[in-house]
C-alpha cells in the first residue's frame, strides 16, 4: 500500500523524535502510533531516528583508568628516598613492608572501593526503577481494543469501524429516530444453530459498496455514518469512515480472516422467514435470532446468491433496534482497495499447534472465557512495556481481554455501561491492567471471575532494584 499524504505526515513528522523517545502524552502517542503503522515514509523515518539514537548511546571505545592507589602515588613520590631507614617505616608498632602486607592493604582499598561502588549502584537504581505509567482513559482503551478486535473478525466489520471512529471522535450524523427495516418476509420456521451459524459466516467474495451504520444514542435517536466498503477475494477488506460532512476520518485495512468455529453460544433460537427481500438491489433470505424468552434480539438480511450479509439489526430487551447496518449501493465483482493511510486490523489466530511462550502478563492465558472459545490474539513490546490482547467469539457474541502495563488513575477498579456501547470492567493487578469489553453483561461478569483477581501495585525494594537494574542495563 503506499503511504500516506505528504500533508497527513507533516502533522505527525515533528512528533516522530518524542514518540521513539516516549515522552509524548499517551494519546499522542496512540495517534502517531496509528499513523506509522500504515505510513512507510514516517516508520523509515523513525528508524533512523532510532537508529541514531542507539550510535550516541553506544560506548565511545576509550578505555577507562582506575586511579593509582594512595600508596602507589607515594612511592612515585619518594622516588630514590623508598630506601629511607626502616624506624621511619609506616605500619602498625613500625612492623617491616613487605609485598604480602602492600598486597593486602591494596586488597583492602579495592574492596571497599567495590563495596562502595555497588552501594551506589544498588542506590542509583532503586531511584530509577521506572513505575508503571498512569492510564488515565482506560475504559475508553478497552472499549477500542474491543472494537478493533470485532474490526477485524466481526461478519460485519463496519459496525466496528463506525464504533472506533466515534470513539475516537468522529463527528458522526445526527441524532435522529430510525426506525426497524420493514420487511416482505412471513412465516418463520425455526432452523438449527448449525444451519444458522453457516448461512451466517460470510463469504469472502469481491465487492464494493457503501454501508450505513446507525448507533443508539441510548436516547430513542441515533447516530450515522457511512462507511466505504471494498472486500477483494482472499487478500482483505479496506474500511473507510466517513464523517457526517462526507469526508473521509479514518480507514482500516482487515487482512481475510476466519473468524470462529460456532460453539454452544447464547441460549438462542434462530429462525428463517419464508420469502425473500431486497436489500441494494439484491434478494436477501432474513434469518432471526430468538432469547429464551421469545423475543427478538437480531435479524440478518443474507445474499441469496453469495451469503453476503446485506444488512443487520440488533434490538434491545423491548425489541427496539439499537444498532442498524446495511448496504445502501453495492457492486459484485469488483473492489478498489484504499491507497490512503490506513491502519491494520490483524490479531493472529489461534491453531492446535500454538507454540509455548506466547502468553505475556497474565498468568495464564485461557483457551476459552465466559463460555466462549479463543480465537486470536496478539502480544506487543511498544514504548518500553508490553501488552497481550485476546479475543474469544463463538461468532454471535464477542469477549475481548487486555492486559497491559500500567497503573488506573486514583483508583483500582473502573466500569462503564454506556447503552449502545460493549460493557467494560478494568482493574488493577500488580503492575497491570486487566481489562474486559463484551457485548452482554452476563459475559463480563463471567469472564471476570476466571481471570486474575484484583491487587495493587506494591512493589518490594528488591523488585524495584532489579526493574532499576533492568532500566539501567537496558533489559526489559
Amino acid at each position: 500500500m503506499a503511504g500516506a499524504p505528504i500533508s497527513d505526515c507533516e502533522r505527525y513528522r515533528e512528533d516522530l523524535s518524542a514518540f521513539a523517545d516516549d515522552t509524548l502524552p499517551a494519546r499522542r502517542w496512540e495517534q502517531v502510533g496509528y499513523h506509522v503503522a500504515g505510513c512507510p515514509q514516517c516508520r523509515n523515518e523513525l528508524t533512523a531516528i532510532r537508529e541514531v539514537r542507539s550510535t550516541l548511546q553506544k560506548p565511545t571505545g576509550s578505555t577507562s583508568f582506575i586511579p593509582q592507589t594512595l600508596s602507589e602515588r607515594l612511592h612515585g613520590i619518594a622516588g630514590e628516598h623508598i630506601d629511607a631507614p626502616l624506624y621511619m617505616a609506616a605500619g602498625p608498632r613500625c612492623a617491616l613492608p613487605s609485598r604480602r602486607r602492600q598486597r593486602n592493604r591494596r586488597l583492602l582499598q579495592s574492596s571497599a572501593v567495590v563495596m562502595s561502588a555497588l552501594a551506589s549502584v544498588l542506590v542509583i537504581a532503586f531511584l530509577v526503577a521506572p513505575e508503571p505509567p498512569v492510564v488515565s482513559n482506560a475504559v475508553a482503551q478497552a472499549r477500542e481494543q474491543f472494537l478493533l478486535s470485532t474490526t477485524a473478525l466481526s461478519v460485519n466489520e463496519a459496525v466496528g469501524a463506525v464504533l472506533m471512529a466515534h470513539e475516537r471522535g468522529a463527528a458522526l450524523g445526527g441524532p435522529h429516530r430510525q426506525s426497524a427495516r420493514s420487511t416482505m418476509v412471513n412465516t418463520p420456521q425455526r432452523i438449527t444453530r448449525a444451519t444458522a451459524a453457516e448461512m451466517l459466516k460470510g463469504d469472502d467474495s469481491t465487492h464494493s459498496g457503501v454501508q450505513r451504520v446507525w448507533i443508539t444514542n441510548g436516547d430513542a435517536g441515533f447516530h450515522v455514518s457511512d462507511v466505504q466498503v471494498d472486500q477483494m477475494a482472499e487478500e482483505g477488506t479496506s474500511l473507510v469512515v466517513l464523517d457526517a460532512s462526507g469526508n473521509r476520518f479514518m480507514s482500516w485495512f482487515v487482512p481475510s480472516n476466519v473468524c470462529c468455529q460456532m460453539n454452544e453460544g447464547p441460549p438462542w433460537s434462530f429462525w428463517k422467514y419464508e420469502g425473500m427481500d431486497q436489500v441494494a438491489g439484491r434478494w436477501a433470505d432474513v434469518i432471526e435470532a430468538r432469547d429464551a424468552d421469545g423475543r427478538r434480539v437480531s435479524r440478518w438480511w443474507v445474499d441469496r446468491d453469495g451469503g453476503l450479509i446485506l444488512w443487520s439489526e440488533r434490538y434491545d430487551s423491548h425489541q427496539k433496534p439499537t444498532i442498524i447496518s446495511g448496504f445502501t449501493s453495492l457492486t459484485m465483482g469488483e473492489a478498489h482497495l484504499s491507497e490512503a493511510s490506513a491502519e491494520l486490523a490483524a490479531m493472529d489466530p489461534v491453531t492446535s499447534s500454538e507454540s509455548k511462550g506466547w502468553c505475556h502478563g497474565l498468568t495464564h492465558c485461557p483457551t476459552s472465557l465466559g463460555g466462549l472459545p479463543l480465537v486470536t490474539h496478539s502480544s506487543s513490546d511498544e514504548r518500553g512495556g508490553s501488552s497481550m490482547r485476546l479475543f474469544y467469539s463463538d461468532g454471535f457474541r464477542g469477549l475481548s481481554v487486555v492486559w497491559s502495563q500500567g497503573q488506573l488513575h486514583d483508583t483500582t477498579r473502573l466500569t462503564d455501561n454506556t447503552t449502545g456501547l460493549p460493557e467494560v470492567a478494568v482493574w488493577q493487578a500488580g503492575d497491570g491492567i486487566v481489562s474486559v469489553a463484551a457485548n452482554g453483561a452476563d459475559l463480563l461478569d463471567a469472564a471476570r471471575n476466571e481471570l486474575p483477581g484484583e491487587h495493587g501495585w506494591h512493589p518490594s525494594v528488591m523488585e524495584r532494584i532489579g526493574r532499576g537494574l533492568s532500566r539501567l542495563t537496558g533489559i526489559n
